[in-house]
């Protein structure tokens, strides 16, 4: 139920208030008249005694009333209520009614509508009862889903006053470590432009200051540098491989002729060059600039072996590859198969 049928509910419960009618009170007799006695003090004699209500002149004239009532009475048409006797207008003097009656019958007209709005208020009670009844579970529904509704907001209220503080601590480290990471990137990018320009600056410098003629001198005394100390690292690499003994034992690298750095294929002990193809072994020679003659006359796997022995001379190793012959089990000889002695 919403809040709006709730309002309407209410406004259905609410009971007119019937006031009652105000009673009329009798007019002063001929008695209160003729003895000089006010209303009040007259209603304070009949309170007292009833004997004393009327005088005998007032009784008398009742009494011709009743008399004339009477005979109106037996006159009057099916359906006429008996208080009308007193509203229609007099005809005669035999139908004159007194003051006392006419109050009398007031008073009854206005008992019978007060029954009435009695009855009415009854009614309007009872389907307001009903209604009640009826709507008694959908408005403790209501309550209920209010006091939810009121405990939620104040949970998240609580909720909402503890995330608070936390939110603005977070946002606050935040912004350090942002700071921080980018007060190290500025200061890391600074550096490098300041070196490149430090770099350049100097360069520019050194062309506006040294002649064209050094400057050759300078780059052919640099390839002529790389060139000795290539050879230099090749000679010691040498002299450390001629202490070779056994096939297993590691190769000290050449570099290549034209970079610090020795060739992908070069092989890490003896062994493993006696396995290499014919392939990789003249890929080996061309890398080194090793040159060779070439024999047309000697057989495939014997000018291999002497390759592979011609850049174990280049390299400063000692030991040498022997090709053998071993027979299969169709009595064929085969030389595939290598050994490894050392050198006479």
């Amino acid at each position: 139920m919403t809040e709006q049928d709730h309002s309407r509910a209410l406004t259905r419960l609410r009971i007119p208030l019937v006031s009652p009618p105000a009673w009329p009170r009798p007019p002063a007799s001929k008695s209160s008249l003729a003895t000089g006695t006010t209303p009040r003090s007259s209603e304070a004699a009949s309170s007292a005694s009833s004997a004393a209500l009327f005088t005998t002149s007032s009784l008398d004239t009742t009494s011709t009333d009743l008399t004339s009532i009477m005979s109106c009475a037996t006159q009057l048409s099916p359906g006429t209520k008996p208080e009308d006797i007193f509203t229609k207008p007099a005809q005669s003097k035999t139908d004159m009614v007194s003051p006392e009656l006419q109050a009398h019958a007031q008073l009854l007209r206005q008992t019978r509508q007060m029954v009435e709005a009695i009855r009415r208020t009854c009614d309007i009670l009872e389907k307001s009862t009903n209604f009640a009844a009826a709507a008694g579970p959908a408005i403790k529904v209501n309550e209920e889903l209010r006091k939810l509704q009121r405990s939620l907001q104040e949970q998240k209220e609580v909720y909402e006053a503890q995330l608070q503080p936390l939110e603005e601590k977070l946002s606050l480290q935040l912004q350090e470590a942002i700071r921080g990471d980018f007060r190290d990137r500025a200061l890391s990018l600074v550096k490098k432009r300041v070196r490149e320009e430090i770099v350049n600056s100097i360069n520019k410098e050194l062309h506006l200051q040294i002649p064209l003629e050094l400057h050759d001198q300078t780059a052919k005394h640099q390839s002529q540098m790389l060139e000795v100390n290539i050879s230099i690292h090749n000679s010691e690499a040498r002299a450390k491989n001629t202490t070779i003994r056994t096939a297993n034992e590691h190769i000290h690298q050449l570099w290549l002729p034209s970079v610090k750095k020795a060739h992908s294929k070069f092989p890490p002990t003896v062994r493993a060059l006696a396995e290499k193809s014919a392939e990789d072994v003249d890929l080996l020679l061309g890398a080194y600039n090793i040159t060779m003659h070439h024999h047309s006359d000697k057989e495939p796997s014997a000018e291999l072996t002497e390759k592979m022995n011609h850049f174990l001379n280049f390299i400063g190793v000692r030991l040498r590859v022997v090709p053998t012959s071993s027979t299969g089990k169709e009595g064929k000889k085969s030389s595939s198969t290598l050994v490894i002695s050392a050198c006479q």
